[in-house]
């Protein structure tokens, strides 16, 4: 369904689709067709709410996990670059609670796109964090997370895109 050559309009609806996101009220509202950004909500629902009556701490981890990897290995195939790439850590930290939807920005740095692309290229591998905060519709942080993606080059005998 999505691999290294799938347009970013058809991984949005993919994932918009995909039950882990769209029974948690995760929806991508933006994807950057150079993979260097995207932007997605969290809605607040009965599906989404915990025992508190806020968003689930659960579906706010779930929205942050898998962008930053996906972003970082969707760019690097743009360069040539097959990898693979996953989350290796997230660190969070809940500073209100989510009473309302919340919006995640996430945006890579032109210095972390080069610092990746140089030491897959040398190394074959690299970690890079990144932080993304999820926004409550008055601009307050209700969480921010550390997220750390692991990024390594594709086996021997798997070829770069043309």
């Amino acid at each position: 369904m999505i691999d290294e050559q799938t347009p970013a309009s058809r991984m949005r609806w993919w994932m918009n689709l995909w039950p882990p996101f769209f029974f948690q009220g995760i929806r991508i509202t933006e994807l950057d067709s150079e993979f260097k950004f995207a932007v997605v909500r969290v809605r607040r629902s009965i599906l989404t709410r915990n025992l508190m009556g806020t968003t689930f701490g659960g579906a706010l981890s779930s929205a942050a996990d898998p962008f930053f990897p996906i972003l970082y290995w969707r760019w690097l195939a743009s360069q040539g670059i097959s990898s693979h790439c996953w989350i290796r850590a997230q660190k969070v930290e809940f500073l209100r609670p989510a009473n309302r939807s919340v919006v995640l920005r996430f945006r890579i740095a032109g210095e972390q796109l080069e610092h990746a692309s140089r030491e897959m290229k040398a190394q074959g591998r690299v970690d890079l964090e990144d932080m993304v905060e999820a926004q409550l519709p008055d601009g307050q942080v209700a969480a921010r997370f550390h997220v750390t993606s692991a990024m390594r080059a594709k086996e021997l005998g798997t070829a770069p895109l043309p």
